[in-house]
Order: structure tokens, then C-alpha cells, then sequence
């Protein structure tokens, strides 16, 4: 092959059984030879190379030009053209990786080819990225490593400072030297190596002791690794130094304790770690304020005590003045019950007397009527008096004439002698009729006279009668407008003593309404006072700065334990998911 010698040949031929991946081009840079290895690393990532390559052929890769791994192919001819030693290189396409390793092939001075071995670098890159996370773990974190059976093989600078040791002190001795003295630590190693030696990590926050008793709370991870038959070969533990935080957890414990207790008189003034210092000044925001607060309640305890003390003295006040005046409403209300019962009688009278004068002044008017007519027949009877008078009076002339005829007669009968001596007894006795005739109609007369004085006095004093009767009509006119104006005001006042009885008995009813309410008012006082000096006694078990007293919390130890147990219990074993290496050998850390 490329006119190689016969050993040469014989050299290639064992290419074919070795498990490095090896391509040879001859000195036009095409591919003369690739043996199994580098086919089946070529043949596995063909389907990636031909879309990052368009040329690529897996099929003709014998015979094609290395150009073809190229994207400027240029760039590689000039390098190669002027190789004179080994050269190493690594490509990229698209996201696969190789390490290539190119050996010119010497003819004199000449390259009469090249030898090129092939290598996948992602096992290489990952190794180089959890080299570089494994630098980072150790920046960051407590490291150390122990033998299977617990001796310190190396530990890092963090590790180191934490516990103040330094690595002569603590390489080959036991991991017991870390935990606490007594039949606690020797519990608690064994059951944690146990666990170790059969591959079985631990995660978890733990107690441990550095030099001089250096109390440490760290968060670790105790990591077996193992060989490529599972044995455990040694043991990595990475842990994170968390005294910081569990010293700022312990000392806000230790307030949250006194603040159970009631204390508020205190400020926590030792600072915490950067990352957990706002919780300190939180803190003691939060306890000013809640003693600034409990003091206004305090403060307004007393006076809320004060005012209710008052309200309850001024409802008891109240109490007894609201049932003196229900008392006083309702005999207030019983008197106008009978002012009203009596307001009712009287304008029930008050009506009966209005109907008797009306029925009186109908009785007036009919005597007015009456009277009337009486003077219209005094008045009638007068006339006829008067008439009657004169009519005795041609009666007392035709008597006188009678009688001065009768003188005449008897004169003349006296003349004729015997004979009218007849007729003059005749008129003798005519004469006598014509007087007693006129002296029946004197006395008519006078009777006439005397009864016409009497018809005037009768008529003058049924006048009077008519002028009184109508003066008493006036009057009972005038009474039973008056009775009617009563009767109305009755009516009126009764109406209202009823609409006031009916406002009195809803202020009865009110004011019973509102003893009662003053006596709920008062009870629920009493209840206010009883809660406001319960109030009082709850806020007195507080112990506010203003009370005396500003001291500190006393704040626990920088790298206290605040739960001595947790050292003494058996490590809560937490099972990895997988098995295997971890964590690498200390020594392959720093090299490729």
C-alpha cells in the first residue's frame, strides 16, 4: 500500500485489530486506508456529518479527498503542506466533536502521506466540564475524602478553614475525630459507614467539630464511589458551611422564644452573616412595633377602662333616672287616661247640653210664635173692644135719646092728661129701660174701658213676653253657639288628649324599651370593664422597654448546637437514585 514496504504492510494490517481509529491519505491528502474502528465511528455519526457536510459520502470515503471534512479546505491543505511534526487538532460539526491526531509520513524530506487517528472528544469534553464543576463544587463547598473505612485521604482549603486544621493533622486519621466525643459519636459512625461501605449515600444537616471543640452545622452529602465492579473505593463528602444561617435560625429561635415568653424589652445586636441580616433587622422592626403597639394598646386599655368605668357609673345614673321617668310616664299616662275618660264625659254632656238648647231654643222660638199670635189676637181683641166700645156708646146715645124721648113722652103724655096717662107709664118705663139701658152700657162701657186697659196692659206685657222670649231666643241662640264652640273644643281637646294619652303610652313603651336597653348597656359595660381588665392582664405579661427593662436576647454560641439530638440519632440515610461513581479521585481532578 502507497508502494509501503512488506513490514510496513504487516503494521497495517494490525491496524485493523487495534481499537484506535486510524485513517491514512497519501500525500494529495486522499483517503488510502481506514481501518474497522474509525468505520464504525464514522459509519455512527454519518447521518450528523452528511448534514453538515454535503460532500460526505460514508460509502466513498476511500478514494475521497480529506476536503471533504472541510468547510474551507484551503485553510487545512496550507497547514498540512508545511507539517513536519505531530500535529493536534479538534473539529467541530454541527454538534459532534473530534479529536484528530495527525502524523505526517515521511519519504526523505518529503511527506509521502498522513496518518490520521480519529477521537469522539465528547467523553473528553464532559470530562473537562465536570473537571470545571467539580473546581466550582470545591470553590463553593466543604470537600473531603476518606478510604472506604473512614481515613482522611485529602481535604480542600474550605474544608480546611472551617475546621482550622491543617491537612498533616487530619491525613490518615479517622472521620471520628469530626463528630461528638462519647458513645454518641461512636453510634453515629458506625451506622453512617455502614451505610457508606454498602454504597449507599447520606444528604442531610449535621453537627461537626473542628479544632478546639470548633462546633460546625454544615449541609453534606457523603458520596461513594466505586470502581467498574461497584466496590466502594473511597468515600467524597461535599458539604456547605451553614453556621451563618443556623446561627441567625438559633438566635431569632431564642427571640421568637422570649417573645412567646412576653418579652419585647429586648433588640437582637450582634449582626448577622450578609445573607441573613435583613431577618435580624426585621426582627427587631418587628418588635419595636409590636411593643410600640402593645403599648398603645396598653395605653388604650387604661383608657378605655377609664371610659367604661364612667359609662357604667352614668348607665347605672341612667338606669335609674330612665325608671324614674317610666314610672312617672305611667302614672302620666294613667291621669290622662282619665283626663281623656273625663274630657269624654264632659264633651258627652257638653253635647247633651247643646241638644237641650237647641231643643230649648226650638221651644223659644215656638213661644216667640206663640206670643205672637197672642198679640195678634191681643191686638184683635183690643180692635174689637174699641169697636164694641163705640157700639155701647150709639147704645148710651140711643139710651139717652130713648130716655129724652121717654122725658118727651111723658112731658107730652102729661099734656094730654088722662089720656096718655097709658103712655106715659108707658114711656115712664120706657124711660126707666132707657136708663138702666144706660146705665148697663156705663157700666159696659166702663168695663169696656177697664178691659180695653187691661187688653192694653195684656198686649204691652205680651209685648214684654216677646221681647223677653226673643231676648231668651238670642241668648239660647248665642248659648247654643257657644255649647256648639264647646262641644267642637271638647271634641278637639278630646281628640288631642287621645293623639297625647297615644304619644305617652309610645313613650311609656319607649322609655320601658330604653330601661331596658340601659340595663343591657350597663351589663354589656360591666362585660367591657370585665374583658378591658382581662385585656389588661394579657398585656401584662408582656414586657415592654418602656417597663424597665432594654437587655439584649442573650444570643446562642456562634456555632451552637440548638438541638443536641441531632447529633446522637442514627444519620437518616437518603438512597441515590443510581449507583456508581459520584465524584471523582482527588488526584484526576487537576489533570486530563
Amino acid at each position: 500500500m502507497f508502494g509501503l514496504l512488506p513490514s510496513t504492510r504487516a503494521q497495517i494490517q494490525a491496524l485493523e485489530v487495534i481499537t484506535a481509529n486510524i485513517m491514512i491519505a497519501d500525500e494529495s491528502l486522499n483517503i488510502r486506508y481506514m481501518n474497522s474502528a474509525v468505520k464504525e465511528l464514522l459509519k455512527e455519526a454519518a447521518d450528523d456529518l452528511k448534514r453538515e457536510l454535503s460532500r460526505f459520502d460514508f460509502n466513498k470515503l476511500i478514494g475521497s479527498n480529506i476536503d471533504i471534512f472541510h468547510k474551507n479546505p484551503k485553510h487545512q491543505r496550507n497547514m498540512l503542506a508545511g507539517l513536519k511534526t505531530q500535529h493536534k487538532a479538534t473539529i467541530s460539526v454541527g454538534h459532534r466533536v473530534f479529536d484528530l491526531i495527525v502524523t505526517p509520513l515521511k519519504s526523505g524530506s518529503k511527506n509521502s502521506g498522513f496518518v490520521v487517528e480519529w477521537t469522539d472528544a465528547k467523553e473528553r469534553l464532559q470530562n473537562l466540564d465536570y473537571e470545571g464543576q467539580l473546581k466550582a463544587v470545591s470553590r463553593a463547598q466543604v470537600v473531603i475524602e476518606f478510604t472506604p473505612t473512614g481515613e482522611v485521604v485529602a481535604a480542600n482549603e474550605n474544608f480546611l478553614a472551617a475546621t482550622r486544621y491543617s491537612l498533616s493533622e487530619i491525613k490518615g486519621k479517622s472521620h471520628r475525630l469530626f463528630l461528638e466525643p462519647g458513645s454518641a459519636g461512636d453510634k453515629e459512625f458506625s451506622l453512617l459507614w455502614a451505610e457508606l461501605q454498602s454504597n449507599r449515600p447520606w444528604i442531610g444537616d449535621i453537627i461537626r467539630y473542628g479544632k478546639d471543640g470548633r462546633v460546625l452545622s454544615l449541609n453534606a452529602s457523603y458520596n461513594p464511589i466505586t470502581d467498574e465492579k461497584g466496590k466502594v473505593i473511597k468515600v467524597v463528602k461535599f458539604a456547605t458551611d451553614v453556621s451563618d444561617r443556623v446561627h441567625a435560625v438559633d438566635t431569632i429561635g431564642s427571640a421568637l422564644s422570649s417573645m412567646a415568653q412576653g418579652d419585647l424589652a429586648f433588640t437582637l445586636e450582634k449582626p448577622f452573616a450578609t445573607d441573613f441580616e435583613a431577618l435580624r433587622t426585621n426582627l427587631n422592626a418587628t418588635v419595636r412595633q409590636l411593643a410600640s403597639t402593645l403599648g398603645a394598646v396598653a395605653a388604650a386599655t387604661d383608657r378605655i377602662d377609664t371610659g367604661t368605668r364612667e359609662i357604667s357609673t352614668s348607665a347605672d345614673d341612667l338606669s335609674k333616672r330612665t325608671e324614674q321617668q317610666a314610672a312617672s310616664l305611667e302614672e302620666t299616662a294613667a291621669a290622662l287616661d282619665e283626663i281623656t275618660v273625663n274630657v269624654n264625659n264632659a264633651l258627652k254632656r257638653t253635647e247633651d247640653a247643646r241638644n237641650a238648647a237647641q231643643i230649648a231654643d226650638s221651644s223659644a222660638t215656638l213661644s216667640g210664635q206663640i206670643v205672637a199670635e197672642a198679640v195678634g189676637a191681643m191686638a184683635r181683641i183690643e180692635q174689637s173692644s174699641s169697636q164694641i166700645y163705640n157700639i155701647i156708646g150709639v147704645i148710651d146715645e140711643i139710651a139717652f135719646q130713648t130716655n129724652l124721648l121717654a122725658l118727651n113722652a111723658g112731658v107730652e103724655a102729661a099734656r094730654a092728661g088722662e089720656a096718655g096717662k097709658g103712655f106715659a107709664v108707658v114711656a115712664q118705663e120706657v124711660r126707666e129701660l132707657a136708663h138702666r139701658s144706660g146705665q148697663a152700657a156705663k157700666e159696659i162701657k166702663d168695663l169696656i174701658r177697664k178691659s180695653s186697659e187691661e187688653v192694653k196692659s195684656g198686649v204691652k206685657l205680651v209685648n214684654e213676653t216677646g221681647d223677653a222670649l226673643k231676648t231668651i231666643h238670642d241668648n239660647i241662640v248665642d248659648v247654643n253657639d257657644h255649647m256648639q264652640a264647646i262641644a267642637n273644643f271638647a271634641r278637639e281637646q278630646a281628640v288631642g288628649l287621645s293623639e297625647v294619652n297615644s304619644a305617652v303610652n309610645q313613650m311609656d313603651q319607649v322609655t320601658q324599651q330604653n330601661a331596658a336597653m340601659v340595663e343591657e348597656t350597663n351589663a354589656a359595660s360591666a362585660t367591657l370593664a370585665k374583658e378591658t381588665q382581662r385585656l389588661r392582664e394579657l398585656i401584662s405579661r408582656f414586657m415592654l422597654a418602656q417597663q424597665g427593662r432594654t437587655a439584649p436576647v442573650a444570643e446562642p454560641a456562634r456555632f451552637a448546637v440548638t438541638n443536641t439530638t441531632a447529633s446522637r440519632r442514627p444519620p437518616i440515610v437518603r438512597r441515590a437514585a443510581t449507583h456508581g461513581n459520584t465524584a471523582l479521585k482527588q488526584d484526576d481532578w487537576q489533570e486530563f
